[in-house]
């Protein structure tokens, strides 16, 4: 996803919903720190939703912008993209602190999107290899540094059963 498509994507959201914030959690929250990650050869190129999480936002709310932009909506086959609406029990996998860490997005306080480095933490955690991949590119591209994402770790509470394999995926990354 290229960032203009992220910001019409966010642009109709907000069209909808009216919501006091949007968070943008997923991948294409890299775009509002590297936008040059959606272009040509960049590991968000072929990405093609936002993970989007909306204060306030009911059910009836989620479920009304799932059908306007969410997967398989006439916006998402006119655009070739789409909004993955998420409720906000998501925020609990978060790292502590990530709220105040957000990157700007536009110009006003309204939408912002996950730090990197708080990303990487919640990618490390799912531990899918497209997840692995896409932390990979950014530490081989020194975008971020795997001692930040270290720090990060050390600073969110993990299960025991998820200690050993999150650090393990980390060093797998940064060889």
């Amino acid at each position: 996803m290229r960032l203009p498509a992220l910001k019409h994507l966010l642009d109709a959201v907000q069209s909808l919903a009216r919501a006091d914030r949007i968070r943008v959690l997923g991948s294409s929250a890299l775009l509002a720190s590297f936008p040059e990650l959606g272009e040509a050869g960049g590991p968000l190129e072929l990405s093609f939703d936002a993970d989007l999480l909306l204060e306030p936002c009911d059910e009836q709310l989620a479920a009304m912008l799932h059908e306007a932009v969410g997967e398989g909506s006439l916006f998402a086959q006119r655009t070739g993209y789409n909004a993955d609406i998420l409720r906000p029990e998501v925020s609990a996998t978060l790292p502590p602190g990530w709220e105040g860490r957000l990157v700007k997005l536009g110009e006003t306080d309204v939408v912002a999107a996950l730090s990197p480095e708080d990303l990487l933490v919640v990618k490390l955690r799912a531990g899918r290899a497209k997840d692995l991949e896409l932390c990979r590119a950014l530490i081989h591209r020194q975008l971020v540094t795997s001692s930040a994402v270290r720090q990060r770790l050390e600073q969110t509470p993990l299960n025991e059963p998820e200690i050993r394999p999150v650090y393990e995926r980390l060093r797998e990354i940064s060889e």
